[in-house]
């Protein structure tokens, strides 16, 4: 029997967990990601700073969907089209993110963000339920062997 977290870690490299979200368009992936990374201070000031100018005059809010959209047209049209890759650290481990799309249309890319993997989150917003593309994600997690899933239940405020 392998030893307690031995597929969490293809590489060998025990402090580092490559993970990916996965679940429908609009579910939050975007947004834990953004959050994620601000609550563990891995963000520039600078960029802080123009998500602030973003939010026009909200005060300090920031809108952490924003915080991954690399591409102009993710952030007019507010989607997120290709998977778009994050790092950051605490004292006791190394993360990489791999922020993927939900629409339907950027499938393969979220295939992608899932191909190197150790864990999915899968996010389920809890107003809608599971959709047909939450469940595909799911699917195609399992069928790159990506070795461990975690379901959350998303924007449970909003219930």
């Amino acid at each position: 029997m392998r030893a307690q977290g031995a597929l969490l870690h293809r590489d060998g490299d025990p402090d580092l967990l490559r993970f990916t979200t996965a679940g429908s368009v609009d579910d939050g992936k975007s947004t834990l990601i953004g959050r994620l990374l601000h609550d563990a201070d891995a963000l520039y000031e600078d960029h802080v700073e123009a998500l602030k100018k973003a939010a026009g005059g909200r005060g300090d809010e920031i809108d952490f969907s924003l915080i991954t959209d690399g591409l102009k047209a993710e952030r007019e049209q507010g989607i997120t089209i290709d998977v778009a890759y994050r790092y950051f650290a605490t004292p006791k481990r190394r993360f990489i993110i791999a922020d993927t799309p939900g629409h339907e249309q950027y499938t393969r890319n979220m295939a992608t963000g899932a191909s190197t993997a150790d864990l999915a989150v899968t996010l389920i917003d809890a107003r809608l339920g599971v959709h047909t593309q939450s469940k595909r994600h799911a699917f195609i997690s399992a069928l790159l062997g990506v070795p461990r899933v975690v379901v959350a239940v998303n924007k449970m405020d909003l219930v």
